[in-house]
C-alpha cells in the first residue's frame, strides 16, 4: 500500500465532521461516517477508490467521493497520497483551497 498524509487541514476538517455529525445525528452516525471517509482514504492509498482530476481548482490536484464530502488530494513525487482537504460537496471549494498547498 502507498503512504497516506492526511494535511492538519484534513485532520481539522475530520474533526469538524465528527463534531457535526455528533451533535446532528449522534456518536454511532459519526463513526459511521468518518469510517467511511477513512475508507476512501485507504482506498486512495491503496489504488482501489475511484478519484476524478481537480486541476480546475489546482493543478494536480484528485477528488474523491466519500459520502457527501469530496476528498481533495495529489500526490506525490514519491507516490504518498497526500489528502489536502475533507470539504462538503456544497462547500465552496475554490474559496478553502485557494491557501493551502
Amino acid at each position: 500500500m502507498t503512504r497516506l498524509l492526511l494535511s492538519p487541514a484534513a485532520l481539522a476538517d475530520l474533526d469538524d465532521i465528527w463534531r457535526y455529525t455528533v451533535h446532528t445525528w449522534g456518536v454511532r452516525q459519526a463513526e459511521r461516517y468518518v469510517e467511511t471517509i477513512r475508507d476512501t482514504a485507504l482506498g486512495l492509498a491503496a489504488g482501489t477508490q475511484i478519484s476524478r482530476s481537480a486541476a480546475e481548482i489546482r493543478p494536480g490536484y484528485r477528488k474523491a467521493i466519500a459520502g457527501m464530502h469530496l476528498l481533495f488530494f495529489k500526490i506525490e513525487h514519491d507516490g504518498t497520497v497526500n489528502v489536502i482537504r475533507i470539504l462538503h460537496q456544497q462547500m465552496d471549494v475554490e474559496q478553502h483551497l485557494r491557501d493551502d498547498n
